[in-house]
Parts: C-alpha cells; structure tokens; sequence
C-alpha cells in the first residue's frame, strides 16, 4: 500500500461489489444503482456512490498498478479516511480514482 503521495504498487484484485453487496451489478439506465467498491491483495480499497465501468470490466485475480493519489491535510487525530488512489488495470489499462471511504476525515 502506498504510503506518500505519487508512490505506486504492484498488486492484484481481491474483491469487486457495490457498497452494500459483494457482486457489482451495472444498473439499468435511469436507476440510481448501489456504486462500486474494490479491494486490492495490498490493502487499498476503493469506494464510489457512482457504478465505475472500468471496475465493472475488471476481474478477480487481475493485476493492476496502484498509485497514492492524495491525502487529506486537516483530519482530527486518528481519522485517516479521505486518501484517494488511482489505480490502472493491466490487463484491460483501464484506470480509475477512488477514495478509500464513502466519507471523508471528520465526515459522518
């Protein structure tokens, strides 16, 4: 996992869903859907109120390039959601950029 900002890995995906389920179903057109989530092998995990198709046409097991976008500059202490990752799929080198929570430091 990334620790500075710009700093990349290599890893893999380990999980794809929605916020509230462990499949990612692409909604019908006009519907709200659940967004998307992803895991990678290292840890990084990103969340999304909005259906990401480039993690839609990710697989399990696909290796991918991981890199620390940003990091949140005025958290209260010991709150570290709100860094945000791109990462690049290798096999289809599509990319997306995710935070790591559905809010951000001293959010709900």
């Amino acid at each position: 996992m990334p620790k500075r900002v710009g700093a990349c890995t290599n890893s893999t995906i380990k999980a794809i869903g929605t916020r509230f389920s462990v499949k990612l179903v692409e909604p019908k057109q006009g519907e709200p859907g659940e967004g998307t989530s992803v895991e990678l092998g290292d840890g990084v995990y990103g969340i999304s109120y909005e259906y990401e198709p480039a993690v839609g046409r990710s697989r399990l097991g696909d290796k991918v390039m991981t890199c620390l976008a940003s990091i949140p500059k005025i958290c209260p202490k010991g709150d570290s959601r709100g860094t945000f990752d791109t990462t690049t799929n290798l096999r289809t080198q599509e990319s997306w950029t995710l935070p790591d929570s559905q809010h951000m430091c001293g959010g709900a």
